[in-house]
């Protein structure tokens, strides 16, 4: 089956066109469209056109980059519910595994199938963003910051939510507070790190790059960073993991060598996924506004499908403290 892309390449124009002939979304000059709809005929290209006029459910792409991951589950468990109230459909895109020549992938499919992108992957296909916007795709990214670009975000205050969770920790007493972030160069991952630091700061506690690890968001990976962090450093009594699976996989490791939580470890984990309430003791976690976020981005998306709005806008939302069973106060010592 041949992609939109190679239908550019043989018509000698850019795959935006192709999708403004296919769809009928846009001015494109005869003599392209006439090469357009040839390249189309010779390569027996055959994409799901979108018909607005249509009666039938409208289509929104909901990319994620990891389904297996709770949270994104439970955004796209939102999402869906509150999209089919609206009749419109949606078409679950997960980019687990995909890197950066994926993005080929994603606009053909994109493209040809749907009236409108909620975006929240963690991999940045900014050139594939930017492509649907020239498609005249409606688009809303869902907690990234996209520099120099006209587009409707909604972002959470990560940096905010790690200060809370941090704050946390120092105010029941704790001196020597570990931090395991995502990924580094992770938009996310930054933040809830610069959070973290800006408590430090606040409360004048060194900053000890020794007692730092990065994970991928895993459980396996906070299992890893929890390893690293007690083999290396073991005189922190305090976690701060940057979600709550490599929370859950510090839990893990520290109960696998006989630690007990909070009497010999205090942990904080981010997002407040159904596990974290289910465990034991039960996570003390940064929630994040899912429910809000959800509606959020349907009522902006459905805007700019309807034409009623045409104004780009980014919200920022901002995350919860919930203080449950693996945190507790230590006495003070040096």
């Amino acid at each position: 089956m041949h992609n939109i892309k190679e239908v550019a390449a043989l018509a000698k124009t850019s795959t935006a066109t192709v999708s403004r002939v296919i769809n009928e979304t846009g001015y494109v000059s005869s003599e392209v469209k006439q090469r357009v709809l040839k390249a189309v005929k010779e390569l027996d290209y055959r994409p799901l056109k979108r018909d607005g006029k249509t009666n039938t459910k409208r289509t929104i792409a909901l990319v994620v980059p990891d389904i297996e991951n709770p949270f994104f589950a439970k955004l796209t468990k939102e999402i869906s519910q509150i999209s089919n109230t609206l009749m419109y459909n949606i078409l679950l895109i997960n980019v687990s595994g995909l890197k950066n020549d994926g993005g080929d992938f994603l606009l053909d499919l994109i493209s040809s199938r749907v009236d409108g992108v909620i975006y929240t992957s963690s991999y940045r296909f900014l050139d594939v963003i930017s492509r649907v916007k020239g498609n005249n795709i409606p688009i809303v990214v869902l907690d990234r910051e996209i520099q120099d670009m006209e587009i409707d975000t909604i972002v959470v205050n990560n940096d905010h939510a790690a200060f809370l969770a941090t704050e946390h920790l120092i105010q029941l007493g704790h001196k020597h507070i570990a931090f395991i972030g995502g990924t580094k160069n992770m938009e996310i991952s930054i933040n809830r790190h610069k959070g973290y630091k800006r408590a430090l700061e606040k409360y004048k506690m060194a900053y000890d790059e020794t007692i730092v690890k990065h994970g991928d968001f895993t459980m396996q990976s906070g299992y890893n960073a929890t390893k690293g962090l007690m083999q290396s450093n073991g005189h922190m009594t305090g976690i701060v993991a940057a979600n709550d699976l490599m929370a859950i996989g510090a839990f893990n490791y520290l109960n696998a060598v006989g630690y007990k939580i909070p009497t010999d470890m205090s942990i904080v984990g981010f997002d407040d996924i159904d596990l974290a309430s289910s465990i034991t003791p039960k996570l003390t976690t940064v929630s994040y506004p899912i429910k809000r976020m959800s509606q959020l981005a349907i009522e902006s998306i459905i805007k700019h499908i309807s034409g009623t709005n045409s104004a780009c806008e980014s919200v920022s939302l901002r995350s919860k403290l919930i203080i449950r069973d693996s945190t507790g106060a230590i006495d003070v010592k040096d």
